[in-house]
């Protein structure tokens, strides 16, 4: 499941329920307060938010990007200090979207922690 998800993560175009729902999932075994169903917030950006605010409680979020139409160009790393840069665990991804940049860059970190 692991690959699938993260084969499906690297084709999506955008962050949708189904998609959010399976990591919410998938995260839960490694951390354990993941909420069951963040796909209830009516904002993707939201919902993903709330996802990290349990997952990575006090992480920092390093968002950067081109806010373009149809698909910006977004880079994303989370790191568990912002004044040290010897973490040893960092996600990072690239997406065109915000919400599907974090949802990559959390899962990155999943995949990492497992």
């Amino acid at each position: 499941m692991t690959q699938d998800l993260t084969t499906r993560l690297a084709a999506a175009e955008m962050l949708d329920t189904d998609l959010l729902a399976e990591i919410c999932t998938a995260a839960a075994a490694t951390f354990p307060d993941a909420p069951a169903h963040p796909e209830v917030l009516s904002d993707p950006t939201e919902a993903v938010m709330h996802l990290l605010a349990h997952c990575l409680p006090g992480w920092h979020i390093h968002l950067t990007g081109q806010a373009a139409e149809p698909n910006g160009h977004w880079r994303c790393s989370l790191r568990k200090s912002d004044a040290h840069d010897d973490d040893l665990i960092v996600g990072t991804a690239t997406g065109p979207t915000i919400p599907l940049v974090l949802a990559r860059a959390l899962w990155d970190v999943v995949r990492k922690s497992a």
